[in-house]
C-alpha cells in the first residue's frame, strides 16, 4: 500500500500504531490493518464509499494532527491544502527526552484515482499543543495578544493538597515568525515551587508535581527557541486545605416592598476558621455573610460573585442564585378581591409566570379558603401551580386540563396579599387562572 498521513487519532483497540488518515494513492493490496478497519468500519453499501464512521474517524484524524506538532510538521503541506511534497521528512528530535522518532513513512506517487482512506503509522513527536491566543484550551489559561510567545498555566486551576498537576506550556501561533519545526526542537526548563516533581517531564508539560501543602503556587519555565530563551510566569495554582461547604440563598429584591434591595445570604462550615468573604471581588471579612444589591427597576437581574477562604489556605468558590426584581405595585398577572365576593373574570397566564392576588376582604362572618383554579388546552398538557415553600399542585391531561386548584389558605376580614403564585406549563402556550373559594 502507499502510505500519507493526513492525522493522528489513536485507535488503541483497533491497532495501536494505526491511524486512519485521507489522501492520494493506490491501494495495491490488503493489509492486515486494513482487513481489521474494514471488520469494524464497513464501507457503505449503497456507494461503495466510506462510511459514516469512516468520516467521522477521518475529521477527528485531521483535528488531532494540527494539534500534534511532530505530525503537523511532516504533513503541513497537506494540512494547509497543498499537496504533499514526495520526500521522506526527518524524523525530530526531543531535545527534552532525548529520544529520536524512528518512524518511516512513505510519500505515494501522484495518482490521477485517490483513494479517500489508508492506514498509516504515527511519527513520534513531542506532546504539544498549539493553541490559538482565542482559543484557550484550559480555564485558567490567560489570553495572549500576538506579540507574547505563550502562556502557561497548571492543567487544573485547584486541587487540594496531597494530590499532583502538571504545568502546560502553550506557545502562540501567531507570535512574529512563529515555526512549529523549531518550537519542538526547543527546550523547555521548568521551576515548580512548593512540590515535589517525579521527573516527567516531557517537552511543554513538566513532571506530575504533588503538592503536601495547601496555599497559592506558582511556576515558571524559560523556552530556548531559536537560540533565544523566552521566561514564562505561569498563572497560579490553588491547593486547598481543609474544605469548605457552603449554601447561599436570596431574599428580598422587589422594587416596591423592598425598596429594590436584595440580600444574599452564605453558609458555610468548615474545620478550618473562616477567614474571609470576598463578594464581587472585595474580601468583607470574617463575618460577612450577608450581602446587599439595590435594584432600580423591575425585570433586572443580578448574580453576586462569591469566594469563601479558611485558615488552611482553602478558597471556595460559592455559586449563589440570580435574583429577578419584581415590583409588588406593578406584577405581571394580577387577580384582585375587592369586597366580601371573589369574582369571576380569569387571566390568562403565559408558561414560567406568577400571578399576584391582592385586595381586601370585608366579611368577618365569611371566611373561606381562597384558591387559584387554572385550565389549560393543548396536547399532553401538565400543568402545575406552586407557591413558596407549599406542596405544588398539578394536573395533567392528553388534551388539556380543568380546574387545577392551589388553595392559598383562609381569608380574613383586612388586606389580602398573596405574591409570586407561578405556573409551570408543558403541551400547551398559555393558562386560563382566576379566583375560587371553597
Amino acid at each position: 500500500m502507499n502510505k500519507k498521513l493526513l492525522a493522528g487519532v489513536s485507535l488503541a483497540a483497533i491497532a495501536a500504531a494505526s491511524f486512519w488518515a485521507c489522501g492520494d494513492g493506490n491501494i495495491n493490496q490488503m493489509s492486515g490493518e486494513d482487513e481489521v478497519m474494514l471488520r469494524l468500519y464497513a464501507l457503505d453499501p449503497a456507494t461503495g464509499g466510506p462510511s459514516s464512521e469512516l468520516v467521522t474517524l477521518k475529521n477527528d484524524a485531521l483535528t488531532s494532527c494540527k494539534e500534534d506538532p511532530g505530525c503537523y510538521v511532516q504533513y503541513q503541506a497537506y494540512l494547509n491544502g497543498d499537496e504533499p511534497v514526495d520526500v521522506n521528512p526527518d524524523p525530530i528530535d526531543d531535545p527534552n527526552q532525548g529520544q529520536q522518532n524512528q518512524n518511516q513513512n512513505q510519500n505515494p506517487s501522484s495518482s490521477a484515482s485517490r483513494d479517500p482512506f489508508v492506514i498509516v503509522e504515527k511519527p513520534s513527536s513531542s506532546s504539544m499543543i498549539v493553541v490559538d491566543p482565542g482559543d484557550p484550551s484550559s480555564s485558567s489559561m490567560e489570553i495572549v495578544s500576538d506579540d507574547t510567545f505563550g502562556t502557561c498555566a497548571p492543567e487544573k486551576a485547584t486541587i487540594s493538597k496531597g494530590e499532583s498537576v502538571k504545568w502546560k506550556f502553550s506557545p502562540n501561533s501567531k507570535f512574529a515568525g512563529f515555526d512549529p519545526v523549531e518550537v519542538a526542537k526547543s527546550v523547555y526548563a521548568w521551576t515548580t515551587t512548593g512540590g515535589v516533581d517525579d521527573g516527567t517531564q516531557k517537552s511543554t508539560s513538566s513532571g506530575n508535581i504533588t503538592y503536601a501543602a495547601s496555599g497559592q503556587f506558582g511556576a515558571s519555565v524559560v523556552v530556548t527557541y531559536k537560540g533565544a530563551n523566552y521566561p514564562i510566569t505561569c498563572s497560579p495554582l490553588q491547593v486547598n486545605g481543609f474544605p469548605i461547604t457552603c449554601t447561599c440563598s436570596v431574599d428580598g429584591g422587589d422594587i416596591t416592598d423592598d425598596q429594590g434591595v436584595a440580600t444574599w445570604t452564605a453558609f458555610c462550615r468548615s474545620q478550618a476558621n473562616i477567614t474571609g468573604y470576598t463578594w464581587d471581588g472585595t474580601d468583607l471579612g470574617a463575618t460577612a455573610e450577608t450581602y446587599q444589591h439595590l435594584f432600580e427597576k423591575k425585570g433586572d437581574t443580578y448574580t453576586p460573585k462569591l469566594s469563601v477562604a479558611n485558615d488552611d489556605n482553602t478558597v471556595q468558590v460559592v455559586e449563589c442564585p440570580t435574583l429577578v426584581a419584581t415590583d409588588a405595585s406593578a406584577p405581571d398577572y394580577l387577580l384582585e378581591v375587592d369586597g366580601g365576593q371573589v369574582p369571576q373574570d380569569k387571566i390568562k397566564v403565559a408558561n414560567a409566570g406568577c400571578i399576584t392576588v391582592a385586595g381586601t376582604w370585608d366579611n368577618e362572618y365569611y371566611t373561606p379558603s381562597l384558591t387559584v383554579v387554572c385550565d389549560a388546552k393543548g396536547s399532553g398538557v401538565s400543568l402545575t401551580i406552586s407557591h413558596g415553600t407549599d406542596k405544588p399542585v398539578t394536573g395533567q391531561g392528553e388534551y388539556g386540563v380543568n380546574n387545577v386548584t392551589f388553595d392559598l389558605g383562609k381569608v380574613t376580614k383586612g388586606a389580602i396579599s398573596f405574591k409570586d403564585v407561578c405556573i409551570s406549563l408543558t403541551g400547551a402556550e398559555e393558562a386560563e387562572c382566576g379566583l375560587g373559594t371553597k
